[in-house]
């Protein structure tokens, strides 16, 4: 969403709200329903199946080859093609196919000191945080090993609060605790962060904004080949337990109506 005078909003829509000291680039994967799965499952099995079909003809094609070649001593066999199977028929999942880049650019509100908001419009449903990459741009960190998802419901403006990079936070204190590399980070915070924030801008309605209600996410593939990490642990969201993510929500107080 633009900076403009004036916003709509689009009431079949979702919107996603990200706030932040400086320009990020976060990167969502869109999570698919029960309907959406299948039909991803089914264009999969689709595709198999041509693929099979063409590997039928390859094959036949083939063994015409290997008993004509039987005849000549010392001719170079052909190898003979792979048949797709359901094992080894290469499909990306739904989210990876499904992603929603938001920044660095196109920001909906920008301050003095480079603070930044970003509104993205996106289709209702849930999506995880995959990590700080810009669209187009090399470079950037995947949270792999340990974020958190969260449902856009449609007419609302999902808040995720502030995202922060404590890496880079590092550098604007005393020269003595500036870290000179990613490693040097404290005990605790990662490369990713999101912690509360509130939203104050008289062009969204403030019954639309509701903040994000995170579900901790144990592990994302590591499609982009980026530098990979894990999100800062939230409180009464999730903790690490050396490598593994430990759910809080489960005894987290229900939400208030």
């Amino acid at each position: 969403m633009a900076d403009k005078p004036q916003v709509v909003f689009d009431p079949a829509k979702a919107y996603v709200l990200v706030q932040a000291d400086y320009q990020v680039s976060p990167l969502l994967m869109r999570r698919p329903s029960a309907d959406e799965a299948a039909r991803h499952e089914a264009k999969r099995a689709s595709e198999l199946a041509k693929e099979h079909a063409k590997w039928v003809k390859k094959h036949a094609d083939w063994e015409r080859t290997i008993a004509a070649l039987a005849k000549i001593q010392g001719a170079d066999r052909p190898k003979e093609p792979q048949e797709p199977t359901d094992a080894n028929f290469p499909w990306p999942p739904y989210e990876q196919v499904h992603p929603v880049y938001i920044g660095p650019q196109n920001r909906f509100a920008k301050a003095n000191g480079g603070a930044s908001v970003y509104l993205q419009e996106v289709e209702p449903g849930e999506y995880t945080f995959y990590g700080n990459v810009g669209f187009g741009v090399p470079g950037g960190t995947c949270a792999c090993l340990g974020t958190v998802a969260f449902r856009a419901e449609a007419g609302k403006v999902t808040s995720l609060g502030k995202m922060k990079l404590p890496a880079l936070d590092s550098l604007k204190g005393p020269k003595e605790q500036r870290i000179k590399t990613t490693l040097d980070l404290p005990e605790g915070p990662t490369l990713l962060a999101f912690e509360p924030a509130a939203v104050s801008d008289p062009r969204i309605p403030a019954d639309k904004i509701v903040p994000a209600r995170f579900t901790p996410v144990s592990r994302m593939p590591n499609w982009f080949g980026l530098e990979v990490d894990r999100l800062t642990a939230i409180a009464g969201v999730m903790r690490y337990d050396r490598d593994k993510v430990v759910d809080l929500t489960a005894s987290a107080p229900p939400a208030a109506p």
